[in-house]
């Protein structure tokens, strides 16, 4: 595989690269100052008095910006930076560090185990290869055709399984056609407009296709434990996706478009891509045990999720999550043809724990801000541009939205933004699940920058030209967020329970 490792070993000038020493050691060290400067910002903004803000919402807003600082530097992992707010609290108590630590025995935390366990088993058993492969032997030779291809193929299973895991598992099976067309190195790919945007076409449909349901990434998990505490109700999966759903359908052809008739302005054959796909499924031989009983058992989690409306009168007990986290467990003591088990230490090694502490140290800043009373204070801040659902209104957030995820992270944006502004709302007497559900594309319009989610990570570490990345990222982002504010305060005035949970 031509991994990231394996591309910096043959380079010895990339060795000390400081993306690869972030992505294997978690902090690239030799950028000290960069590390420095976080706790630095912090202590500042403690010691200085600031008219209005009394020491805990100082605190508050130290952290806010130590971790802006640091997810946006590059040079601290984003799993680092997420204990921040635990390691603040321990020492300092801006917030209870008990509340702080206790969002990691969160029900939503055993949702992301269970279903990042079944990607992990997906990966290792290879039946989301199978699947891509089967369907992208189908098309033929054309640059544009296979960009469509993985471009919706990426999009379809990223609203069942995690956004980054779908990346994941599809871009190691692009760069293994490409690599048999000659561009076998990441600098290959990254001066090939083909290969680039086939890499561009995983990554940005991982991205907006994980809108449909809460599944597709740890943002939306965020967002939908959010909105979840502001109705004071469960929220079912179905409600989600018939919210959703529209604004996917809607940004699959303007994407697609824009992947196959802008960036690739010429079509080009990719001489036996079909037959290579062909190849590739040919040598994994007959459906395995592995695969068949992780996509079995996962398919029948995601059911169980979608169907609780009509289970939960006679079995209130049952929750998703935790029958998530179960079916996953039971992968465990269930036998392959292997001398493994579906699920095992080595199938594990899949496993992206990354994901495992961001989500739960996201809400654990949220709570940071919440208790220090910063939230509150930047709530009264912007309560004059909370004035109901108006299209200004929903240009004004969506607009702060969208600059942050293009800046820091899809979930960074959504553990800053989100409680504030439904808490905001809701001290207007304002309905805030109209603004909440157009903020939740607006934080998946991460497009830009590596850093922003994981699906542009994995695309980056395989070579995709980063200066096409972030150039048409930022220009598909902003037409995104016009587009995506039209036609949801559309959609907020034509269809009467479309903004009501």
């Amino acid at each position: 595989m031509d991994n990231k490792l394996d591309y910096v070993e043959k380079d010895e000038k990339l060795k000390k690269d400081g993306r690869f020493l972030v992505d294997n050691f978690g902090v690239d060290m030799d950028q000290i100052s960069y590390i420095l400067i976080g706790p630095l910002i912090f202590l500042t903004i403690m010691l200085i008095p600031i008219p209005t803000l009394d020491w805990q919402a100082r605190g508050g807003l130290g952290v806010l910006i130590w971790m802006a600082f640091w997810w946006t530097s590059g040079h601290i992992a984003v799993a680092i930076t997420a204990l921040v707010p635990i390691f603040v609290t321990t020492f300092i108590p801006i917030a209870p560090v008990g509340e702080i630590v206790s969002v990691f025995s969160h029900r939503i935390v055993f949702l992301i185990a269970g279903s990042c366990a079944m990607g992990a088993a997906w990966q290792r058993w290879g039946i989301a290869r199978r699947l891509s492969l089967k369907i992208l032997s189908l098309f033929g030779n054309s640059a544009r055709k296979q960009i469509w291809a993985w471009f919706l193929i990426s999009a379809l299973l990223s609203s069942i399984i995690a956004d980054t895991v779908t990346a994941a598992v599809f871009v190691p099976v692009a760069v293994t056609l490409l690599k048999y067309l000659g561009y076998d190195s990441n600098s290959k790919r990254w001066n090939n407009s083909a290969a680039t945007n086939i890499l561009l076409a995983i990554a940005w449909g991982a991205s907006i296709g994980s809108l449909p349901t809460p599944l597709g990434g740890g943002q939306n998990l965020l967002i939908y434990e959010f909105l979840t505490e502001a109705v004071g109700r469960q929220i079912y999966f179905y409600e989600w996706t018939i919210r959703m759903l529209p604004f996917t359908l809607f940004f699959i052809p303007f994407i697609g478009f824009y992947l196959t008739r802008v960036l690739q302005k010429e079509d080009e054959i990719l001489p036996g891509s079909k037959e290579i796909y062909q190849k590739e499924l040919e040598k994994m031989g007959k459906l395995s045990k592995g695969e068949l009983y992780s996509g079995l058992v996962f398919f029948l989690a995601v059911a169980a999720a979608f169907l609780e409306p009509l289970y939960t009168n006679f079995l209130p007990f049952l929750d998703p999550a935790f029958i998530f986290f179960s079916l996953a467990f039971i992968l465990f003591f269930i036998p392959t043809e292997e001398d493994e088990n579906v699920l095992s230490i080595k199938s594990m090694g899949n496993f992206p724990i990354t994901v495992m502490i961001v989500w739960p140290s996201a809400l654990a800043l949220a709570k940071v801000l919440e208790f220090s009373g910063l939230a509150e204070i930047i709530g009264e801040n912007l309560s004059f541009f909370a004035t109901g659902h108006g299209i200004i209104t929903f240009l004004i957030f969506a607009g702060i939205t969208v600059l942050l995820t293009n800046i820091s992270t899809n979930t960074a944006s959504a553990a800053l933004l989100m409680p504030v502004i439904i808490r905001l709302f809701i001290a207007q007497g304002i309905n805030p699940v109209p603004i909440i559900l157009l903020l939740t594309v607006s934080v998946n319009l991460s497009f830009a920058i590596a850093s922003g989610n994981g699906c542009l990570a994995v695309s980056a570490g395989y070579g995709v030209n980063l200066k096409t990345m972030f150039k048409h990222g930022i220009i598909i982002a902003i037409l995104g967020f016009f587009l995506s504010t039209f036609f949801a305060f559309l959609l907020d005035n034509i269809i009467p329970w479309w903004g009501i949970l």
